[in-house]
């Protein structure tokens, strides 16, 4: 129905949308254009402006944020207001941020300067496998972007590699249910949309995806994160956070 010019749902598609569902393709987020990315990024604004408190309500994650001199990577950082919250927060947390989609980094170099943490907020164009590059963390953070990402193992490898023993990985991603039911609840129905739509074309478009998409559940994570030497996965105690459930990684 919503690709019928007939129908009363009718959504006018991307022409390389329509194509990649017809063969299997993908289409990258560059290709969607910038009205994209920056929707994604005000949808996410509020709830990462929120993060501090969230984590903070974990102890040992407050602990580690309290660290002198704690290094964080934030892996996928889109516009770049995880990174902002956590320095405005932790006075002397230094974060790195990394994306591999060229506008979203300008903008996030932008809103760190008008934040006035644009000294401990570093801003990296480059893909979260390359992380062991840029030194050792004490918290690796990927936030509603692993389930986009077309190497997704490699990624979670680089981020257990950074962090050593005494750091922690963690995982934001959508709070969808263990397994398919069906009927599916309002948030599996949005979630799929929204993986149909964004996030699981842009992931095919790289030959090798994975092509996760929007709906990773906790079993496909747990897949992912035994492949790269992890012993298990653990939800965090975060409970009201938007649509959201927070994961720790356990070595």
């Amino acid at each position: 129905m919503l690709t019928d010019p007939g129908s009363l749902v009718y959504l006018a598609l991307l022409p390389a949308l329509l194509e990649a569902y017809r063969t299997g393709g993908g289409v990258p987020w560059a290709q969607l254009g910038s009205d994209a990315w920056q929707a994604q990024a005000d949808m996410n604004r509020p709830w990462f402006e929120r993060l501090p408190e969230a984590l903070e309500a974990v102890p040992w994650l407050a602990a580690l944020l309290r660290r002198p001199g704690a290094r964080v990577a934030d892996v996928g950082c889109g516009a770049g207001w995880s990174s902002i919250a956590l320095a405005l927060a932790h006075p002397g947390l230094r974060v790195d941020r990394l994306d591999v989609d060229e506008p979203s980094i300008a903008a996030a170099r932008a809103n760190a300067e008008a934040a006035g943490v644009a000294d401990r907020v570093r801003f990296l164009l480059a893909g979260g496998e390359g992380l062991a590059e840029h030194g050792a963390y004490d918290l690796a953070l990927a936030l509603e972007c692993l389930h986009d990402m077309p190497r997704p193992v490699e990624v979670l490898a680089a981020m257990r590699t950074v962090t050593g023993e005494d750091g922690r990985v963690v995982i934001m991603d959508e709070a969808v249910g263990e397994a398919l039911e069906a009927p599916g609840d309002d948030v599996e129905r949005l979630m799929y949309g929204f993986s149909l739509l964004v996030c699981l074309p842009d992931g095919l478009s790289t030959p090798g995806s994975a092509g996760t998409g929007t709906v990773m559940r906790p079993p496909v994570l747990r897949e992912y994160a035994l492949r790269t030497g992890f012993t298990g996965v653990e939800v965090l105690p975060i409970e009201g956070f938007g649509l959201f459930r927070f994961y720790d990684l356990v070595r």
